[in-house]
């Protein structure tokens, strides 16, 4: 492998990739696998794809994608996010591929729903009642009723498993949604009255961790979030990125390239990276072992020389902080004035999972890179 030399002069910006992990925007990605009513699993995306008029306003449209036996089934969420710990929602459309048997439909509410989880106090029960109206796209009457939700915060810091390992600074609500009114439809008229209960996770800067439905056999959990920032931006970009490393996803990648779709990084100008690694295992997280992954700082030609160290602290996550885990990070803040060809490349960072483990591995990475505009 080819090993780039560094570039000379300063970090090419003042900002840090030195900082916790950004919480959720409009440029961030999210990635579950939900489980269905037939009991199958699904790996879903959720992104925001621009800005849409629905019933009579402009709202951010939230596309999430997922594969159906016949093609990709599309759901558009329209609303817009309150901050990092709030949303509104305005209701939702559905498109399935062309021979799949599903039908189409659109949810419109009322009035937009909204919940901002900062103004929710622990152990104080809230409630929220919503009607709709679902319109199918076969001409048939449009369906309409009103569900009633009842939740409680019922801890504001929890610690808890998930699919990234030990989580803390989590926020735990437990309630039921109870459908109180419906018309138009036998089927739908069948569920009046019926109350589900379940139970959500949320973390103030990755966003809706799990979601439990009780006695359904449905549900959610986050599996990976990323965030290209602003791949237009005139100067420089800084890009994000959280997953787990595990026999079934033995790589992670964030890398430039990915979010813009273009070789558009600067190579005479320095990039930032940083990687840092831990056990998911609470038990393993709390031993100085190191995870054995194969890590790699690169452009398209070369790579960069690192170290990798350990830490008792989390640059990204320090609400984890304090806990005795370990902690294994690797900088490189450098240029590429080496790289073979015309300017315009990439800067990525790359994990990779070896063979021989099985305890999966959490990895978190940001990338500040200079944009070359010819």
């Amino acid at each position: 492998t080819l090993v780039l030399a560094a570039g000379c002069g300063g970090n090419g910006g003042t900002d840090s990739v030195k900082t916790p992990f950004k919480p959720v925007t409009n440029t961030t990605s999210l990635d579950y696998e939900i489980k269905t009513l037939s009991g199958s699993s699904k790996p879903v995306t959720i992104q925001w794809v621009g800005k849409q008029t629905f019933n009579n306003a402009t709202w951010d449209q939230f596309q999430t994608t997922y594969p159906v036996s016949e093609g990709i089934k599309t759901v558009d969420i329209f609303g817009r996010l309150e901050g990092s710990e709030g949303v509104t929602i305005a209701g939702y459309r559905s498109t399935y591929p062309a021979a799949a048997a599903g039908k189409d439909h659109t949810l419109t509410l009322d009035q937009p729903v909204s919940v901002d989880t900062t103004k929710i106090p622990v152990g104080v029960q809230q409630e929220t009642v919503a009607g709709g109206t679902l319109e199918l796209g076969d001409g048939t009457p449009p369906i309409t009723g009103r569900v009633k939700a009842r939740y409680t915060k019922t801890t504001a810091d929890a610690t808890v498993e998930s699919r990234f390992g030990t989580v803390s600074g989590v926020q735990i609500y437990e309630g039921d949604v109870t459908l109180e009114d419906a018309a138009g439809s036998d089927l739908v008229d069948a569920f009046k009255g019926q109350t589900a209960t379940g139970r959500i996770w949320f973390h103030p800067t990755l966003g809706v961790l799990k979601v439990e439905v009780d006695d359904w056999p449905i549900g959610a959990a986050m599996t990976g979030e990323h965030d290209c920032g602003d791949p237009n931006a005139s100067d420089y970009n800084t890009i994000q990125k959280v997953g787990l490393l595990s026999p079934e996803a033995p790589e992670f990648v964030l890398s430039s390239h990915d979010c813009s779709g273009e070789y558009d990084a600067d190579k005479e100008r320095h990039a930032q990276m940083l990687l840092e690694l831990r056990w998911a295992d609470e038990a393993k997280a709390l031993t100085p072992d190191q995870p054995m992954v194969n890590v790699e700082f690169s452009t398209m030609w070369g790579t960069f020389p690192f170290s990798l160290l350990s830490s008792p602290v989390s640059i990204f996550h320090p609400e984890e902080n304090g806990q005795g885990f370990t902690y294994w990070y690797a900088f490189v803040n450098e240029a590429a004035k080496n790289e073979p060809g015309d300017n315009g490349i990439m800067y990525q960072v790359k994990v990779n999972f070896p063979d021989y483990m099985t305890s999966h591995v959490r990895a978190t990475a940001r990338v500040r890179y200079p944009i070359y505009r010819p």
